[in-house]
């Protein structure tokens, strides 16, 4: 299983490196249509940490652009053209400029979009004090839930940025998929965490491309090394310790 991570889909000249032209994502489409899986399959089919769960690509969006609504939803996924997504909020930055309104967020949940949170403020969670890790993960969490009538149990670091403190602090908060955007086997080297690709405006379909065909070539040659003798997780654990 490949998961992709994207962020702000724009029609021209990416303001920023995580955000990507239509055209961009259109050539990505077309190297991985085939392969593309709903959330719905994604968490039905991998909810025992010993199961294999191969195949497929999953799409995810972060940050609650309204690009997700207006681009990936009405445009994509309503008509047919990818079988769904995750989209993971920052809740703090709902209905501010270029972000998605709840209405828009809670017809996503209502048409089959996976909602996550991203958090309060989109900080770094490595950083925070205990009391605001705990605002961020759980008050998210609680507002998210309130406005979809449904549990929140996906959550993405902001910036990818975890440790072992919070980690254990969204287990306790109840969520059950935490990703990141380290590359790494898809579900990390903790049965609840998730590695994605990130996708970046300089990553064009080429990169794509290998990437699907050998995602264990495009990682790091330590990675590589260190999981043909076993000890990627090992090493992770030691490191997180």
């Amino acid at each position: 299983m490949i998961v992709l991570n994207y962020h702000e889909l724009v029609e021209a000249s990416p303001s920023n490196a995580w955000s990507l032209t239509h055209d961009t994502f259109e050539a990505h489409l077309s190297l991985c249509s085939d392969g593309l899986v709903s959330p719905q399959s994604f968490l039905r089919h991998c909810p025992d940490p010993k199961a294999s769960c191969t195949g497929g690509v999953l799409l995810t969006f972060d940050d609650g652009f309204l690009s997700d609504y207006t681009q990936v939803y009405a445009r994509y996924m309503t008509t047919g053209r990818i079988p769904g997504f995750m989209s993971f909020i920052p809740v703090d930055l709902v209905s501010s400029p270029g972000r998605m309104s709840w209405r828009m967020i809670e017809e996503l949940g209502r048409r089959g979009v996976a909602i996550g949170s991203h958090g309060m403020a989109h900080v770094d969670l490595t950083t925070v004090s205990d009391a605001n890790l705990d605002r961020e993960l759980r008050v998210s969490k609680s507002m998210l839930e309130d406005r979809l009538g449904q549990e929140v149990t996906l959550f993405a670091f902001p910036y990818g940025r975890f440790s072992r403190r919070v980690w254990e602090a969204a287990l306790r908060a109840r969520y059950t998929h935490l990703f990141t955007i380290q590359l790494g086997h898809h579900r990390g080297f903790e049965p609840f965490l998730y590695s994605r690709l990130c996708l970046t405006n300089n990553m064009d379909a080429e990169y794509m491309r290998q990437h699907l065909l050998d995602p264990n070539a495009m990682r790091g040659f330590g990675w590589r090394i260190s999981t043909k003798l076993g000890l990627y997780r090992p090493l992770m654990r030691w490191r997180y310790r």
